[in-house]
């Protein structure tokens, strides 16, 4: 067993565990999107990065081993800003391609949200109009 010290909590881990995973053990948040398919192609999302003594660079958690007498902070001013970073140079690929789940299910694919929105502040025209970009005859078949 190994001993190691995250954001000043004792930890004993088995030889060979990663630190995200001893920190997941011992009830320590790291956030981390490598488990998400999208992120594969940069090879890791980069957001699960730590600070250890001694260590001049950052490492990254999911991939880095604890060692014996390791000390680990996930919350130091350095780590929080690499984390800032790295979530701005995930979402720069992003071209605001969400769609709500209702209009995912919506077999017109209508925009629900923009409708019901419309509809709630009194924009009846408006809304009929944006229901009318989809299906040409809403009342009938709507």
């Amino acid at each position: 067993m190994l001993n190691l010290t995250i954001n000043g909590k004792n930890i004993k881990v088995e030889e060979g565990t990663t630190i995200l995973q001893a920190a997941k053990d011992n009830g320590i948040y790291i956030p981390t999107l490598c488990y998400d398919d999208a992120v594969k192609v940069y090879g890791a999302c980069g957001l699960c990065v730590v600070e250890a003594e001694g260590i001049p660079k950052l490492l990254r958690s999911c991939s880095a081993k604890c060692s014996e007498g390791m000390v680990v902070n996930t919350e130091s001013k350095r780590v929080v800003q690499s984390r800032k970073i790295a979530m701005e140079l995930l979402m720069s690929a992003h071209d605001g391609d969400c769609v709500a789940p209702c209009q995912l299910n919506c077999p017109a694919r209508t925009d629900c949200q923009g409708y019901v929105g419309l509809i709630a502040n009194g924009e009846y025209e408006a809304a009929l109009k944006l229901i009318k970009n989809k299906v040409s005859l809403p009342a009938s078949i709507g």
